[in-house]
């Protein structure tokens, strides 16, 4: 029997959770990953190198890799001193197979290798692409990271975002969506690693024209200036809005209690819409799957974080997949 393909959508940390789950099923996994970002590292090398951002490229790898733990901490590394500080190996080998290759995805093949990636990372576009965030007070402010760093995006709002120059997608995205059995999208920031995708021209035509169920996996906190106050039901709304039609089939939602004191604290930095909830608007358009997706807390995981856990959400989407929820 065919082992059944599951694609995922996103980007950062969110897919590197996600993935890291996903790995331990017998399924194909295709990973397609935004390419907007320009924070740190990334953003120092595509800028002085004129290579492709490979940070949100390299932590989809790492969620994927089977290999030891050396290989994968050693892709981890970043150098705290000296002319190298501030930078992550991992970024700095993947910029130098760019160059050695003249293809940003021959060298992601050849890391895969490497690595020992279960499935394929697949870059969404192909050419380099600045998200353009567009204040309520009518102010453009270009760049991904701006969305962490920005107090101006954080006290005026976001209105729109843009992806520029337009860029067409990378056709190996099209042929995994359109293969897909089942469609992933989330975990992961919604303006910063989750629209992105949806911004590229063939993605949106291709998720509508995919058959494939689609699911999407909502975060349990909202950030300041981008989504205050949004339901699960907001977030499948704006989803659905930029694939340009109701395409979402099923969302994912932690019901976990999340300590009191946590949610204080998020609170203080992000506002009193920071926590999702269901607002009840969904009419039955989509299914809502309700559980426990919280990391249990432990000496590695740091505990002022709300973070879901991979292999829970892996459990859900396997269920899903093989019509057992």
């Amino acid at each position: 029997m065919s082992k059944k393909n599951v694609v995922t959508i996103g980007g950062g940390t969110g897919s590197f959770v996600l993935l890291s789950g996903l790995k331990n099923y017998p399924i194909n996994i295709s990973a397609i990953v935004s390419m907007a970002d320009d924070g740190g590292s990334t953003g120092i090398l595509r800028d002085e190198l004129g290579v492709l951002p490979p940070g949100d490229v390299r932590q989809c790898l790492l969620g994927l890799s089977m290999s030891s733990t050396i290989l994968k901490d050693l892709m981890k590394y970043r150098f705290d001193k000296g002319t190298l500080k501030g930078h992550n190996f991992g970024n700095i080998f993947m910029a130098a197979l760019e160059k050695a290759t003249g293809d940003f995805n021959k060298g992601v093949e050849e890391i895969s290798k490497i690595l020992d990636v279960k499935g394929e990372v697949i870059p969404v576009v192909n050419k380099s692409v600045r998200l353009h965030i567009k204040l309520k007070n009518g102010k453009t402010i270009i760049g991904e990271n701006e969305l962490d760093h920005n107090e101006e995006i954080r006290k005026v709002g976001v209105e729109k975002v843009s992806l520029k120059p337009s860029a067409p997608a990378n056709k190996r995205a099209i042929e995994k969506i359109k293969k897909a059995d089942l469609i992933v999208m989330g975990l992961g920031d919604h303006y910063g690693s989750i629209v992105p995708n949806l911004l590229v021209k063939g993605i949106p035509e291709a998720l509508r024209a995919s058959r494939a169920k689609l699911v999407y996996v909502c975060n349990p906190d909202n950030k300041k200036g981008q989504t205050d106050g949004f339901s699960l039901e907001k977030y499948v709304a704006e989803i659905n809005r930029f694939i340009g039609c109701d395409r979402v089939d099923i969302a994912t939602f932690n019901n976990k209690k999340i300590d009191p004191e946590l949610i204080r604290r998020y609170q203080e930095m992000e506002g009193d819409g920071v926590m999702v909830k269901i607002d009840g608007s969904a009419k039955n358009k989509y299914k809502i799957i309700k559980a426990d997706l919280l990391q249990v807390k432990n000496k590695k995981i740091n505990s002022k974080l709300i973070l879901q856990d991979g292999n829970k959400i892996a459990k859900v989407i396997i269920k899903i997949l093989n019509n057992k929820i």
